[in-house]
């Protein structure tokens, strides 16, 4: 690690819309942004105030999470937009904070018109940003008008002003930016809790699958349907259950039809959205992750998975053969077909060795890679290098 600082690191971390019932968080940024900040809790440095801008929030809330660390609830703004918000009224909210703070630098966990805010201090403070997503990736595959525009809109904004200074969370996601100019940038994968390690490995297969995450086209849950049925049809019986909700009427009705066209009802069940506190149970019960999806980054649920020693079986795609070796840890596949998917399945389907295989194989990588206070470790010895290499001068 480089030297460190001659004073203490305080650090400002910016999101959107988190939950003021912490336990409710249940995935995506939120969740990658409370495990880093567990991490930051259990290492007891740096100083942190992360500063959550909600739109549903009429007056400031603050909870102190740990010694080192308090989340601030900052009222989003009158506006009907939210972009409009962080334009006129969030920026000179977030001013204020940063005054009385006086963090070190900026860390956004979100870009799009968020980065409206970086006007509170982006000509004082270094900014920097971790990138969850990869909108032009996703505006590829989004179906819908609505959900287009949104997308085209954040990734316009998001070029425009993101910070110079970049972590990305897999190699996937550094290669996307290959053509833009980058100041400094650093890997650190999305940071997942202790607990998940605490499982142990599961020595009797069970033939019981796990999805976590949102329902929507997106994550592609009827393709795992499609072949649950293929396998059941050859005599192969597998279990599923999903913790999430449906993501729109449409697709939710796509998938019940499809249940109830094919009869699956006694081989799949659905828990809504899960309690984070209560996923490694349901983790401990199952013996394999299923992710499907058309696009996705670097899931934490699948370090999770990996963490607690359960092998998954997911697509092809962004950064997850990034964490996945196939038929070391979990199966890779693809969604043009549903052949490798049913062949994996099948040679796991009652053998109990090769999943302990597997399990030991996962666990293994995830304790070396994703636990938070690791990753916190690496993330705060980026920041010192930026504040190193970059002289700062305080806030206004």
């Amino acid at each position: 690690m480089n030297k460190p600082l001659e004073h203490s690191l305080k650090v400002m971390i910016v999101v959107p819309n988190m939950s003021t019932q912490l336990e409710t968080i249940t995935g995506g940024v939120h969740s990658a942004v409370m495990n880093l900040l567990r991490g930051f809790a259990a290492l007891g440095n740096p100083e942190v105030m992360l500063v959550s801008i909600n739109e549903s929030l009429k007056e400031p809330v603050e909870i102190q999470f740990a010694s080192n660390v308090r989340i601030y609830y900052l009222p989003e703004g009158p506006f009907p937009s939210s972009s409009l918000n962080y334009f006129f009224v969030s920026t000179g909210r977030l001013r204020k904070l940063i005054k009385s703070f006086q963090p070190d630098l900026v860390h956004y966990q979100i870009g799009g018109t968020l980065l409206f805010t970086r006007w509170a201090s982006m000509f004082s403070l270094p900014h920097l940003i971790t990138i969850h997503g990869i909108p032009w990736a996703e505006l590829k595959i989004a179906k819908h008008w609505k959900q287009k525009l949104t997308i085209w809109l954040n990734a316009i904004i998001g070029d425009w002003l993101y910070p110079d200074t970049i972590i990305q969370i897999s190699a996937y996601s550094r290669e996307q930016f290959r053509n833009r100019k980058i100041n400094r940038f650093c890997i650190i994968p999305n940071a997942i809790p202790s607990r998940y390690a605490d499982i142990d490995l599961k020595e009797k297969m069970t033939n019981h699958l796990v999805f976590v995450g949102i329902i929507n086209d997106l994550k592609n849950q009827l393709f795992i349907l499609q072949v649950l049925k293929e396998l059941r049809d050859s005599g192969y019986l597998f279990t599923i259950e999903f913790c999430g909700g449906f993501g729109n009427a449409e697709y939710q009705q796509k998938i019940e039809s499809y249940i109830k066209d094919h009869h699956l009802n006694d081989h799949v069940r659905f828990n809504g959205w899960v309690a984070y506190s209560d996923l490694p149970k349901i983790l401990e019960r199952s013996d394999m992750l299923v992710l499907t999806s058309r696009q996705e980054a670097l899931p934490m649920s699948i370090a999770e998975a990996m963490a607690a020693g359960r092998p998954v079986l997911a697509t092809r795609v962004g950064g997850i053969p990034e964490m996945i070796n196939d038929e070391v840890n979990g199966f890779l596949v693809t969604i043009d077909s549903t052949r490798l998917a049913v062949e994996a399945l099948k040679k796991v389907y009652n053998n109990d060795s090769l999943m302990l295989r597997l399990g030991k194989a996962a666990k293994e990588k995830a304790l070396s890679n994703y636990l938070a206070e690791s990753v916190a470790e690496r993330t705060i010895e980026f920041y010192q290098q930026i504040l190193i290499s970059k002289a700062t001068v305080p806030a206004v």
